[in-house]
């Protein structure tokens, strides 16, 4: 690093952190500094900070460095600047104190002459200088962080910017008056100005005035702000010395004096918004201009007031402020720095100046505002005092040997001595800190401890001139940055923590006191710590327990048996079946070979090793052998034999006996096996106490060591002799070299076997000795390598954790990228889940009910996707929710895990640790050409390389490369395991080969926690900073995909609406209620109006005898077309094999919504509801209706969110929703509450959205009366004239798209319920066709059409069915697509409705060979909601023909859909159809058990609730095999509930089925009663012959059942003859009792 030439902006980076002083006393020659002086001030205007630094020649050096500013003053809420001219002191006047740090030498005191050797100008210096320290006190920037981190939580947007902004300021200000900044510490700032001897009263006078002005501009700033934050300054004049101290590597600028210590105690003396002058800077200022007061009891004085009117401040003003230097270059304060040429070696010098994390990234050209991080730190105090008596050279020479013997103890921990200060009298003061950028290291507590121990014992021992050592030991989130001005900046540590180990130096002197926090993360024994007594710390530091670190004492302690993590009977272990099973194995062959034999089970930390072992501890004690526990911790691989000693302290089954009665158990185990003489040997190990013998008490401790293991191996072998002998050894990589010996030994002598647990060797410290390999490699031993669990299991113990059956979908995605696979992961994030409190438990309902309000859904959306019932029902089920207005992507990395994060990244190098960042602000999945646009600052080239580096490196991955475990769309539906654009290669080694021309192929994350603790270590501004370029490049990107023409998800929604349209249409709901008609009247125009809707319908029929020619003949036509697509297909010469891809699942995830999931992290609610509406959107287009609640009901978090104000003087910004996307939104709600089964709050928010677009809806019979004649006028007056498409714009294309669509799912909604809602249905069904004449778009006209037809056969009306089934298909052919897709998806629809109509009306042979066609086209297409519909027709169809293997192929392929796309929906039509083939063919496609479990689990849904004919089906189903089996008390449960349904079936093909399917049962049940009840048979028989009535009235669409319902109502007909009656019976019974 130090070789290395940096470039130019480089350079300028570095210079920014070194003040003046720093620069004038480098030890380089006085010729190379002579001309020189340019390397430290040329930088250019940066974003960064700069310090100032000055052009004096070389005699300067060793001063204070002196700064050409502007000098300033407050007036009238104006800076004032005048220019100004440097000053000297005289040369007469300077006294120079000479120290020479040379391998721990001091030089003696001697006066320094100018011009002398490169050796003499390293020394400090003293000059008469001014010098004033500016503190913010106890309630200033400590309070103010701490208030900010309460305020805000962990949003340190605010806290980082409001703090830097007062820092900024300040030193801006300080600057500007001509001021430099020696040392910055947090909350005390040490500035100091040069002046001649002449003119040191007029600086002094100068610098009053000038913190006067300060202390009120602050008071005015915080009262704005609502902050209390003001500063405490303390000012002091005379000579100062300073002092470099260090090695080659670093250095340090110190300033001693007794001026620096008289300014330290002026500042203690003010109060908050004071200025407090010294003594001598009071008897050297020109006291007729000062006005003070003196403090009681003290020298120094209170100034009060500068008198600005008083003669000399007036006429001399200009003059004194003249003495101060400006340099300014287009009105920008800059320094010196900024106009001199680079000089390489003096650049060298200055670097040790400067940490070293910091050069690494300057030497990487990372920008400055990425030198700022909130990281997990531990952060140490080192208090050197020493005693009055310290002479300088002598206090020199001490300061200088602790910071070598510091900075080199803490070195092999990666610690760095950050700041050092002398600010207490005879004082000195370290600030440590471990785990900076690049230095995480593992057990960084422990090392921590253990270094301060090294430092406290060396100082206490060794170091006479000390009169106290005490340090403070803390750790958590620290912010470590660039905190400044930027003229004038520094590398510092911020935050509570950090004011808690300063604290603790004051409070617990003498000791080495931590906090709980390291205290916990050290892992060591309690017994190396006291806990402290508790001390009230200051308001703005928490309170905690402390902690006195005692050290590594040797306090045996007998060890206790078991593991922390013992088996839990209610959560089995998961997906180790395999790992249990070679236990089996192993256990077997060592029963068969009695020998020694060891099982490994190796893994990395979190990978469920102890669950394992607590596992298998269980399953060896329920077979009776005799098992011995044992956990190790990291201390026991650093005594020698403690794993031994520790293993056979449980064996002896002393660790759970009480002290007293150890004796006695050893002496029972020992009795005839070993000579008592040697029983003292176990003494202090086992702590009792056994008479010493004259044998054992001259044996050498080597000999010692030999009996002991003697004895242990005979009371192992007689103990073999007896039982089985299982040793459970969990964190084995803990054990010490001799035990390591013993166990070698062992098992060459014992039949034991020994099942561990060990992470692979990483360190040093736990390299395995020659003993450990030879064991591991034995060939005895098995080695099993745990893995991480599938997906699959993760959730499936996130179900465990929590108690429930189900969690939801965001859950979900937020466990598996966040853990991929590794238990402790999952575990931690659950509980850290559980402890923020974002997760609630509910209750699952025995029966679901509707809810009329949105927000009530929750529950009812997760249990929407099928889980998983448990095998024993318990009395209540749960299932868990995130709470409102939760954002799991905002949720941070549990500090333990942030740990692991951090770890992770600190192992690459600064290029890769900037790049892992930005892609982390990306998500989980992205693109090089994002990565390249969002940070510009590389090449291509310098991208390419780290990015190859890190894909090697196993951090990135392309989409679509095959993982041990599986990926998140199969149980998520997200769109993450295909590339974006193009086909991705699965050999992850083509990342070797990677270039640019991989721009557009995507990448994602495959190291756990790696993305998610690197986007924490980002400060908010740098998060606003990336999340904004990347909607810039995603913008343009945020449409379907161009398979599917692109455009928005929404149909032609300007991204900001501001269409015009009355919130109350016509025919809205408040004009309903002003239409008032007498009931008798009402009455008469009903029936008047049925009467002539019944001829107009038979006349519209009887006009168009011809229709069904040309339905034929169109019909043909359309044939044909499919015909040739589909052989083009199987040739693959036409556009289906052309066809690429739908990639819009893939685009909702990694561009839409991750452009909502910016916005959202930007603050810009008005985008980030667009485009959650967006989102939402494409997932019902995608048939992903959970997703589309889970985006929705972000969106209305967006809505209600409150502003929250992080400062009083922010402003209130209002969010107002369009009246157009109001609608959608509604619209978007309505479909999903459809989807849910909530009818009622389905057609609530549809009709809101309907009045929304001006196209209200009635709610009464009145208004729906009047607009059903109006809307019949319009639709049979259309067909008399030829109708013109009428060019409208984009706005009013989408509302009118917008109508249709709502019009469409509220006519749908009306047909759920055939009884009470035909009248609305039929209304809501001439809207939509009305509309549709109206619109330019012949897609959406087909469209509509053939939901027409749709409505038409479901409601029996045959001629409209049959009418705009012909013209849909006629329109088609006469529809120029300009998209592949379009046409294809379009045939396929028309297909499948003529598939539909032909099974209606009887044409099974052609109904199946269209199903087929049309089954084709759907996969092609990946339309999975039309899929099934089209394998739901096409099984019905080749059931009725009985072509049962062609039944069998369709339930194969609608299971795959169904399980896939994970709906109810599906689902119910694959069991329906399985009871029908079961039923029809005796065939059990899937056992009737799991049908039946399926019904029983899913009844009470409201999703299956509301869908009448499939659960008619179903019950009917159930009720024909329950009658058939003679279950009659099943069947009366099942026909009853198939009864309540029959009135709200319709004439549908699904309503027909399941009517004729309860035909049956009634039949069945007529038979029944025959036997049983012969006098109730007629009344039964009437009541079955009107259900044969009302079958064939409803059900006149579907002729294909005809035949069998006239078989079945004959059968039952014939039941009334009695001469007849007994062999029909008969014939009829076998009939349908016959499987």
């Amino acid at each position: 690093m130090g070789s290395r030439k940096r470039s130019r902006s480089g350079q300028k980076n570095m210079m920014a952190f070194l003040p003046c002083a720093a620069r004038e006393m480098v030890p380089v020659e006085e010729s190379t500094l002579r001309s020189s002086m340019s390397i430290l001030n040329d930088s250019d205007q940066m974003e960064g900070k700069f310090i100032a630094a000055s052009d004096e020649p070389l005699q300067t050096t060793g001063a204070a460095g002196d700064v050409e500013s502007l000098s300033c003053s407050l007036q009238g809420g104006q800076w004032v600047a005048a220019p100004s001219k440097s000053c000297q002191w005289e040369e007469k006047d300077m006294r120079h104190l000479a120290w020479r740090p040379q391998r721990k030498e001091v030089a003696s005191v001697e006066p320094l002459q100018r011009g002398k050797s490169e050796s003499m100008s390293r020394v400090p210096r003293i000059k008469a200088s001014a010098v004033g320290s500016f503190s913010p006190g106890p309630a200033g920037i400590t309070a103010l962080h701490e208030k900010l981190w309460r305020i805000s939580g962990t949003q340190w947007l605010q806290c980082s910017d409001t703090f830097n902004n007062f820092i900024r300021h300040l030193l801006q200000s300080v600057l500007l008056y001509g001021g430099d900044i020696l040392n910055f510490t947090g909350d005390v700032l040490l500035v100091l100005w040069k002046a001649s001897r002449s003119q040191l009263s007029n600086i002094i006078t100068l610098v009053a005035e000038y913190s006067l002005s300060l202390q009120r501009w602050f008071e005015y700033t915080c009262s704005r702000v609502g902050l209390e934050l003001q500063l405490k300054i303390g000012l002091s004049a005379g000579h100062i010395s300073q002092l470099i101290v260090g090695d080659e590597k670093r250095q340090y600028l110190l300033v001693t004096g007794q001026q620096v210590d008289d300014a330290w105690l002026a500042q203690s003396l003010a109060e908050t918004g004071e200025v407090i002058l010294s003594p001598n800077c009071w008897e050297l200022c020109k006291q007729d201009i000062l006005e003070a007061k003196k403090i009681p009891g003290q020298k120094a004085v209170e100034l009060r007031y500068v008198k600005i009117l008083h003669q000399d401040y007036s006429c001399h003003y200009e003059k004194w402020i003249s003495s101060l230097r400006k340099f300014s270059c287009n009105g920008v304060l800059m320094r010196n720095a900024s106009i001199l040429s680079p000089n390489y070696k003096h650049e060298k010098a200055l670097q040790r100046f400067v940490v070293g994390n910091i050069l690494e990234k300057i030497d990487d050209n990372q920008p400055l505002k990425f030198f700022s991080e909130l990281r997990p730190l531990t952060i140490v105090f080192v208090k050197l005092q020493f005693y009055e008596s310290t002479k300088m050279p002598g206090l020199c020479k001490s300061i200088q040997e602790a910071t070598v013997h510091i900075s080199g103890t803490i070195e092999s921990s990666r610690g760095k001595i950050l700041k050092i200060s002398t600010f207490d009298k005879q004082c000195c003061t370290f600030l440590c800190v471990f785990g900076l950028p690049g230095d995480k290291r593992m057990d960084e507590s422990t090392q921590v401890l253990d270094t301060a121990m090294r430092i406290s014992d060396l100082f206490s021992e060794n170091h006479v001139k000390l009169k106290l050592v005490s340090i403070g030991i803390t750790s958590g989130q620290v912010f470590c940055g660039v905190v400044g001005h930027p003229s004038r900046h520094d590398y510092t540590v911020v935050g509570s923590k950090v004011q808690m180990a300063a604290r603790m130096l004051m409070l617990y002197p003498g000791l080495i006191a931590c906090d709980e926090v390291t205290y916990s993360k050290s892992g060591l024994p309690s017994r190396f710590f006291k806990k402290l007594p508790d001390k009230e710390m200051n308001d703005a530091v928490t309170s905690e327990v402390m902690y006195e670190y005692l050290g590594r004492k040797k306090n045996p302690m007998v060890a206790k048996s078991g593991f922390t993590k013992e088996r839990d009977a209610n959560q089995p272990l998961l997906g180790r079946e395999t790992e249990i099973t070679t236990f089996w194995t192993t256990l077997q062959l060592f029963l068969r070979c009695k020998g020694g034999h060891v099982l490994v089970y190796e893994g990395a930390s979190g990978y469920g090793k102890s669950r394992i072992l607590a596992e298998i501890n269980y399953l060896a004690q329920k077979e009776n052998h005799r098992v011995t526990c044992l956990e190790l911790t990291k201390v026991d691989i650093q005594e020698s034999f403690s794993a031994v000693w520790s293993l056979m302290a449980v064996f002896f089954g002393i660790s759970a006996c009480r002290p007293y009665n150890r004796k006695d158990v050893l002496q029972s185990k020992l009795t005839g096996l070993v000579d008592e003489n040697l029983y003292c040997l176990l003494n202090d190990q086992f702590l009792v106490k056994f008479p010493m013998s004259a044998e054992a008490a001259h044996m050498s401790n080597e000999t010692k060591q030999q009996e002991v293991e003697k004895l242990f191996l005979k009371v192992l072998q007689k103990a073999a002799k007896e039982t089985t002998l299982i040793f459970i050894i969990d964190e084995a990589h803990y054990i010490d070299p001799a035990s390591w010996d013993f166990l070698a030994h062992l098992l060459s002598h014992v039949p034991v076997l020994i099942v561990m647990s060990l992470v692979p060797f990483p360190s040093k410290q736990l390299i395995p000795c020659f003993s450990a390999k030879s064991i591991l490699k034995s060939p005895k031993t098995t080695t099993v390598v745990l893995c991480e669990l599938k997906l699959s299991l993760i959730l499936e113990m996130a179900c465990q954790v929590l108690g429930v059956i189900s969690i939801p979908q965001e859950l979900k995605m937020f466990l598996i990228q966040r853990s991929f696979g590794v238990p402790l992961y999952c575990e931690e994030l659950l509980v850290n889940l559980i402890a923020s409190d974002v997760l609630q438990i509910c209750h699952i309902p025995e029966e679901e009910k509707e809810e009329n309000k949105w927000s009530n859904l929750s529950v009812i959306a997760i249990t929407s996707i099928p889980y998983k019932m448990p095998l024993v029902k318990e009395r209540e089920l749960y299932t868990c929710r995130v709470k409102k207005g939760v954002n799991l992507d905002t949720i941070l990395l549990p500090p333990r895990l942030k740990e692991i994060a951090v770890l992770q990244l600190d192992s690459f190098s600064p290029s890769e640790q900037i790049l892992i960042k930005c892609a982390a602000v990306i998500g989980h999945i992205f693109t090089v050409e994002l990565l390249l646009f969002i940070f510009p600052a590389w090449t291509s080239e310098k991208m390419e390389n780290t990015l190859r580096t890190l894909i090697n490196s196993h951090v990135f991955e392309f989409v679509g490369k095959k993982r041990g475990w599986e990926h998140l769309r199969t149980h998520l539906g997200s769109p993450v395991t295909r590339t974006i654009g193009s086909d991705i290669a699965e050999d992850i080694g083509a990342a070797v080969h990677f270039g640019l021309k991989n721009q557009g192929r995507a990448l994602r994350f495959c190291a756990p926690l790696l993305r998610e603790g690197a986007y924490e270590l980002l400060l908010e501004d740098q998060k606003r900073a990336l999340h904004d370029r990347c909607t810039v490049f995603l913008d343009c990107k945020a449409h379907k995909c161009n398979s599917c023409g692109g455009g928005d998800f929404i149909s032609l929604l300007p991204l900001h609406c501001n269409v015009d349209l009355p919130l109350w249409g016509p025919g809205s709901e408040n004009k309903d209620e002003a239409l008032l008609v007498p009931e008798g009247n009402l009455k008469r125009l009903e029936a008047l109006h049925a009467q002539e809707n019944v001829q107009n319908r038979a006349k519209s029929f009887t006009n168009k005898q011809g229709l069904p020619d040309d339905h034929l003949r169109v019909e043909e036509e359309f044939l044909d077309r499919v015909g040739k697509i589909l052989e083009g297909h199987e040739r693959g010469q036409v556009e289906v094999r052309n066809l690429a891809p739908c990639e819009c699942r893939e685009a909702v995830e990694s561009v839409v919504y991750a452009l909502a999931h910016h916005y959202m992290m930007m603050d810009d609610r008005p985008m980030a509801f667009y485009y959650l509406l967006e989102s939402a959107a494409a997932s019902l287009y995608l048939s992903n209706n959970y997703m589309a609640y889970f985006y929705l009901e972000k969106a209305t978090s967006q809505k209600k969110m409150p502003v929250l104000k992080m400062l009083p003087y922010q402003k209130m910004h209002k969010f107002k929703v369009s009246q157009l996307e109001e609608a959608i939104f509604c619209s978007l709600k309505g479909e999903v509450c459809f989807n849910l089964g909530q009818i009622s709050l389905a057609k609530k928010l549809i009709k809101r959205a309907l009045c929304l677009l001006h196209k209200g809806f009635p709610s009464t019979g009145v208004g729906a009366f009047f607009r059903l004649l109006l809307e019949e006028s319009k639709h049979f007056s259309s067909h008399a004239r030829q109708h013109q498409a009428q060019t409208i714009d984009e706005k009013a294309l989408a509302v009118l798209k917008q109508q249709i669509h709502c019009l469409s799912l509220l006519w749908k909604l009306y047909s759920l319920d055939s009884t009470s809602s035909r009248k609305y249905s039929w209304l809501a069904a001439l809207m939509e066709i009305n509309l549709a004449e109206e619109c330019e778009n012949k897609v959406q006209v087909i469209s509509t059409y053939m939901d027409f037809s749709q409505f038409s056969q479901n409601m029996g009306y045959k001629d409209e069915w049959l009418k705009y089934e012909m013209m849909a298909i006629q329109r088609s052919s006469q529809c120029n697509f300009t998209l592949i897709r379009e046409r294809l998806l379009m045939t396929a629809q028309l297909t499948q409705v003529l598939a539909y109509s032909k099974l209606c009306l009887g044409h099974l042979t052609q109904s199946i060979q269209l199903g087929f066609q049309a089954h084709l086209l759907c996969e092609q297409l990946q339309e999975t909601s039309l899929h099934y519909l089209v394998l739901s027709v096409l099984f019905k169809a080749a059931l009725l023909k009985n072509k049962y293997t062609q039944c069998i192929s369709v339930l194969e392929w609608l299971w795959e859909l169904a399980t896939q796309e994970e709906n109810i929906i599906a689902l119910a039509c694959f069991y329906s159809a399985c009871l029908d083939l079961l039923c029809d063919a005796g065939y059990d496609y899937r056992p009737f058990e799991e049908c039946l479990q399926f019904i029983k689990q899913y009844e009470t849904s409201c999703i299956l609730k509301c869908q009448s004919n499939i659960m008619l089906s179903l019950y009917a189903s159930l009720a024909i095999w329950f009658g058939r089996s003679h279950c009659w008390s099943l069947f009366k449960d099942s026909f009853t509930k198939a009864e309540q349904l029959v009135s709200r079936t319709n004439a549908s093909l699904f309503g027909t089925h399941g009517f004729f399917r309860f035909l049956e049962c009634q039949v069945l049940l007529l038979l029944k009663i025959t036997e049983d009840a012969p006098k109730k048979v007629q009344e039964m028989r009437s009541s079955t012959l009107k259900y044969f009535e009302e079958f064939l009235s409803r059900c006149s669409t579907s002729p294909v059942y005809h035949t069998r319902v006239y078989s079945l109502k004959a059968s039952v007909n014939l039941l009334g003859d009695e001469e007849k009656n007994h062999i029909h019976l008969s014939k009829l019974s076998s009939e349908l009792f016959s499987a």
